[in-house]
């Protein structure tokens, strides 16, 4: 059962270790620096006292952002030149699916609007889905 397990998870590994290479973040380097895939076209993001995690994220402008608030605070996941403005509860998971008119491939700055001053920000990569 362990080498079953381990095949299922080996090709996840990979490509989890090619993606980490590829990013860079001025965190240190316990933080990790690329979504975790929930499924398919999801990408995960974990908002925990004053960071998101990961600071530097990248998702197709067709993939589903699932925010997961493991802090003691409320927070809020806003990203900037959009109408995304997303309050996220402590113990809350919360699934922003793709707007009608997907995001142009491109950098936008992510924020939580009570905790920028805090330095609670990130990059969002988009690219073509």
């Amino acid at each position: 059962m362990i080498q079953v397990m381990t095949r299922r998870l080996a090709p996840i590994a990979v490509l989890l270790v090619v993606l980490g290479s590829a990013c860079s973040s001025s965190k240190s380097t316990s933080t990790p620096t690329t979504p975790a895939a929930t499924g398919a076209n999801e990408v995960a993001i974990t908002i925990v006292d004053n960071s998101f995690i990961p600071s530097t994220i990248t998702a197709a402008n067709t993939a589903t952002l699932v925010l997961t608030n493991n802090g003691a605070a409320l927070h809020n996941f806003t990203i900037e030149g959009s109408s995304v403005d997303q309050d996220v509860q402590p113990g809350q998971t919360l699934t922003l699916t793709p707007p009608p008119t997907p995001f142009a491939p491109g950098t936008y700055n992510v924020f939580c609007k009570y905790h920028k001053a805090l330095g609670m920000t990130a990059t969002l990569t988009v690219t073509a889905g």
